[in-house]
């Protein structure tokens, strides 16, 4: 039977990590001059926190060692999923990873991040889980790649400023007008896809870009948060209140994220419900 293995960025609440079986290998974020592993060294309410209170804030892509000592552990035949090659080097650490291993490795590009990634991965965790060849669940991971949708909004543009995600004068700018961005990811690339006066604008924003895209098909979605349950909630409640929800999850957003939104961002992941429609009951 194929094994999944994603990187921490594609954000899968750890339930459903221990309910298939899914490797994960975890990205590294380096806090004022301090290295952590996202899931390892650190909770993530204690990352957060250390973000919250940095000067300085980078991340790495795991190295293809890291890869490397998973799939020879699990071995066998591997999908690997992982965050947008256009914006981390993750990928391309899985794809060396995947030349040096004895095991048989398939790495996918989800161009994608948080559970917008890891919807596609826990599509193929579930055709993984009935035996399914790698062909087909490769084929599943892709065909939920063109129909997922992931938006989200920051509470202020000083992270990505400092990620170098968006220029100085353009945060400044923005921070002035207390304008909250809607960022999409478009083929693996984030962008600017709208703007909010609140956070709260934002997510009714984010509900209506969505209703536009899918009208009344049934959906999975996924509400991720930076210390900010109470939003989340307020959230899902939107999107039932205007979507056809099948299947809900909320979860705190991954670290390795939050470095470039900061704590407050907000970010939604919806796909048709009939990817995943093996995750209810």
């Amino acid at each position: 039977m194929a094994k999944i293995v994603v990187d921490s960025a594609l954000n899968i609440p750890a339930d459903l990590l221990s309910k298939f079986g899914i490797g994960v290998v975890p990205v590294s974020l380096t806090i004022d001059g301090k290295s952590y592993r996202e899931g390892v060294d650190a909770t993530q309410t204690e990352l957060v926190s250390l973000i919250a209170r940095s000067e300085a804030l980078s991340t790495s892509q795991p190295s293809p060692g890291d890869f490397l000592e998973v799939y020879d552990q699990i071995g066998g035949d591997i999908v690997s999923l992982h965050i947008t090659a256009k914006a981390s080097g993750t990928h391309q650490s899985a794809v060396m990873a995947a030349g040096m291993t004895k095991a048989k490795v398939t790495v996918v590009d989800t161009a994608n991040a948080s559970m917008g990634g890891g919807w596609q991965a826990l599509a193929a965790a579930l055709l993984a889980e009935q035996g399914k060849p790698v062909f087909e669940i490769e084929a599943k991971a892709k065909a939920a790649k063109a129909e997922t949708t992931t938006f989200l909004s920051v509470p202020t543009l000083k992270y990505l400023s400092r990620s170098g995600r968006v220029g100085l004068a353009k945060a400044l700018l923005a921070s002035l007008l207390s304008v909250k961005p809607i960022l999409a990811f478009n083929d693996g690339v984030v962008e600017v896809v709208a703007r909010s006066r609140s956070m709260t604008g934002a997510c009714k924003e984010m509900t209506g870009m969505l209703k536009d895209k899918y009208g009344a098909k049934p959906l999975a979605v996924a509400v991720m948060h930076a210390e900010d349950a109470a939003l989340a909630q307020q959230f899902q409640g939107l999107l039932a209140k205007t979507l056809n929800v099948q299947l809900a999850l909320t979860t705190e957003l991954t670290a390795s994220l939050v470095v470039h939104g900061g704590p407050g961002t907000i970010a939604v992941a919806a796909l048709p419900f009939e990817y995943v429609k093996g995750l209810r009951g």
